[in-house]
């Protein structure tokens, strides 16, 4: 029987990513429900020191190697963050599953409460994050995401032909369920119930290798699962909502990201001058 925790946290770290991981890490440890799991898939390239360095923030962090030969970018990350699902879910029952990037962190408590109350209200909805409408209100593109998903699942694609047959099958399914080719919620943070992870899990797509090759994002590729699977995606990001999760860089200044009492912010790596130190350095002031 699988332990049950009110949320899991599946973490990529890449090469670069250590030092900023570990302070992501320390936001979660310090906003979270005390019985989270969290796990980090790590392809930093020194793992025993990493994971040294993590089990000093906290014995309870499960630090995996990442997947042997896992391409690098795009669907290469889809398989590093597929496996630790696959580890989480085996062993874990959990509320839901936070999927959280490196330079993404959590700037406030009670995500677990208004996530859980969020998929109550909503049942069909099996994945939450900056769908249709972004942080400051506006309408999100998807359209790079629908040409490169009809690039591999038509004539180009079939130079990977295991991958061109699964990518098919997953379309095909999502599309029975209403799914408009290319939509997502961004990679930088995004929320599966535990209704739709198991069900994924129980059905065995986290074991998708041949996706190592996709230039599909995994946020693409992680969506398309959820409505095959035949969940719904929702918004939890917009102005009004407790996630603020952008591409590339803060959606507002850390100060009024806090006032606003977001719970979750991507990307930490810039806003207008600030730097990823200094916006760090705001976020960790906030939370000692």
């Amino acid at each position: 029987m699988r332990e049950r925790k009110r949320i899991g946290v599946v973490l990529p770290v890449g090469p670069k990513d250590a030092e900023a991981a570990l302070d992501t890490l320390a936001s979660a440890l310090y906003y979270l429900d005390d019985s989270a799991i969290i796990v980090v898939v790590d392809d930093s390239g020194r793992h025993a020191e990493f994971a040294a360095q993590v089990r000093a923030l906290s014995p309870e962090i499960v630090v995996l190697p990442a997947p042997p030969r896992a391409p690098g970018g795009l669907g290469g990350l889809w398989v590093k963050i597929a496996s630790g699902y696959q580890w989480l879910l085996e062993r874990y029952e959990t509320d839901i599953v936070l999927r959280l990037d490196s330079d993404a962190l959590i700037i406030g408590a009670g995500l677990e409460e208004r996530a859980t109350a969020e998929f109550a209200e909503n049942p069909g909805v099996g994945l939450l994050g900056s769908y249709r409408t972004d942080p400051n209100g506006q309408a999100r593109d998807w359209s790079w995401a629908a040409r490169r998903l009809n690039i591999e699942t038509g004539i180009r694609g079939l130079r990977h032909p295991r991958r061109w047959r699964r990518l098919r099958e997953f379309t095909a399914l999502a599309g029975q369920h209403g799914y408009v080719d290319g939509e997502h919620v961004l990679g930088g943070g995004y929320i599966h119930s535990r209704e739709a992870a198991d069900d994924i899990h129980r059905k065995g797509w986290f074991s998708q290798p041949c996706f190592g090759t996709s230039k599909l994002g995994e946020d693409h590729l992680m969506a398309l699962m959820t409505v095959a699977a035949g969940y719904r995606i929702a918004d939890f990001s917009r102005p009004e909502d407790p996630m603020a999760v952008k591409w590339k860089g803060l959606p507002s200044h850390p100060d009024e990201l806090l006032a606003n009492k977001k719970l979750v912010t991507h990307s930490v790596r810039s806003w207008e001058a600030l730097r990823e130190a200094e916006i760090r350095a705001i976020f960790r002031t906030a939370r000692t």
